[in-house]
């Protein structure tokens, strides 16, 4: 079978959870079938929608630039009508018998129609909330999670959370991202700030909220479309039920990982000190703000903590990178910065516990998993779908998201009582789902699918 993956970024570059799922899933498939993928990669030096192909190993890699900076509306960002082109050429080169798509943050849903035009299967996996919001996190402004978006509740609100993206206007991302290469980051923050006074008028107004409004109904009838979806939790299918998504054309499903990766690590390294680790991406939502703030609270020298991450300023968090850094009083926390994921089971023989104190409501956070395929502990947030994986004094703890003092005092309890990573480890040896040797084959075998 010829299968055709799309993803939003690079899955052999990238190291985020979507890319990193992709990458597994792709590798897996192309031991029996012919995989392609189609991705956005983002260039400045290239010219736009320019595709670049690539092989690793069986699988052929299709990038389509888009820098976004010829973006010049807000309807630009979820589509695209050159990337449906070039999209709908590809397919009629490569002929695939299924199309699974990942993510279509930067490409354009309307490529869903161009697979449906052909008659091509579509399955798609749910990994985050872009396609009820432009904000992925469903992350309001003032840090806390929004609750109404699901339910199509877009309002004023909505309108001055994401006044940036519904300004947009012709130049006014080009002259962003030059600023970004320019001027240091919080010069850089600042201009991203100043295009939106250009038309004052859409933040807070009617328009806004309409604008959103027509974005959420396009993307329902192009999801109308899709055949069946994947829900890697039970939370983000609960919240797309809500969204309008029909529930039996949704499945629960894990993701793939190698777990022969993390066969190592379960041995882990000797160490005077209790070893806490953070391991992701550099933004608001993961919450690694409240986790610096806990830990310089503790001063005691038998802990540390590692923080593993691209020490880079993400677009529209320019000011973030900075701040953490500025925020870090305790000598114990090291910023250990980026690593090859290949290596990724040196990391976790290297930790006792991962802490993920994400703020938003994260669906299966990957790292998660492979640090119970690593038998590492987790203290995590009990938000979204990660009480599903970490149960409460069982194979890790639970604190409420940004609670900083709670999670200071869960962290000296850890301190005051090692045992409890020894009961944790047994636990998920003994509890956790042996999915080891799983394979992908049956993952398409639904007659919805093939209706």
């Amino acid at each position: 079978m010829k299968i055709l993956q799309v993803v939003h970024n690079h899955p052999f570059s990238a190291q985020a959870g979507t890319e990193l799922h992709t990458q597994e899933l792709s590798l897996e498939l192309s031991r029996k079938h012919e995989v392609s993928i189609f991705c956005r990669a983002s260039d400045p030096r290239q010219k736009d929608y320019k595709i670049t192909k690539k092989n690793y190993g069986r699988i052929a890699v299709h990038s389509i630039n888009n820098s976004l900076r010829d973006c010049n509306s807000f309807e630009m960002l979820y589509e695209n009508e050159e990337i449906d082109r070039r999209f709908d050429d590809l397919l009629g080169e490569i002929n695939p018998d299924l199309v699974h798509i990942q993510h279509l943050v930067f490409l354009s849903i309307g490529m869903i129609g161009k697979i449906k035009k052909r008659g091509i299967p579509i399955v798609l996996t749910l990994h985050d909330y872009w396609l009820v919001c432009p904000k992925w996190h469903l992350f309001k402004n003032d840090l806390k999670p929004c609750e109404e978006a699901c339910n199509g509740n877009y309002n004023r609100e909505c309108a001055a959370c994401l006044g940036e993206m519904l300004n947009i206007r012709k130049n006014t991302l080009k002259l962003y991202m030059l600023a970004r290469r320019i001027f240091p980051a919080m010069m850089a923050n600042g201009a991203r700030k100043v295009y939106p006074l250009f038309n004052k008028g859409l933040r807070n107004s009617e328009n806004a909220v309409e604008k959103l409004k027509k974005r959420s109904l396009k993307i329902k009838n192009a999801l109308s479309d899709i055949d069946f979806f994947f829900a890697p939790s039970e939370h983000i299918k609960d919240s797309f039920i809500r969204f309008g998504i029909p529930a039996e054309k949704i499945k629960f499903s894990k993701f793939n990982l190698n777990s022969s990766l993390y066969n190592a690590a379960s041995q882990k390294s000797r160490s005077n000190k209790i070893r806490f680790a953070f391991i992701g991406t550099l933004l608001p939502a993961k919450g690694l703000h409240v986790l610096i703030e806990s830990f310089n609270n503790i001063p005691s020298r038998d802990i540390e903590l590692k923080v593993y991450a691209k020490l880079r300023s993400y677009a529209g968090y320019e000011h973030y990178l900075p701040y953490l850094k500025k925020l870090i009083k305790n000598k114990n926390i090291r910023l250990m910065g980026d690593f090859d994921h290949e290596n990724v089971a040196d990391i976790f023989k290297e930790i006792d516990v991962l802490i993920v104190p994400s703020l938003w409501q994260e669906n299966r956070p990957l790292v998660i998993e492979e640090a119970f395929l690593s038998q590492t502990p987790v203290i995590a947030s009990r938000i979204g779908g990660i009480p599903e994986l970490v149960k409460h004094s069982v194979n890790g703890l639970l604190f409420d998201p940004g609670d900083a003092e709670s999670l200071r005092r869960i962290m000296e309890h850890i301190r005051k009582n090692p045992i409890l990573i020894k009961r944790f480890e047994f636990n998920i040896a003994r509890f956790s789902n042996d999915d080891k040797g799983k394979t992908v084959e049956g993952l398409y075998e639904n007659p919805v699918i093939y209706a």
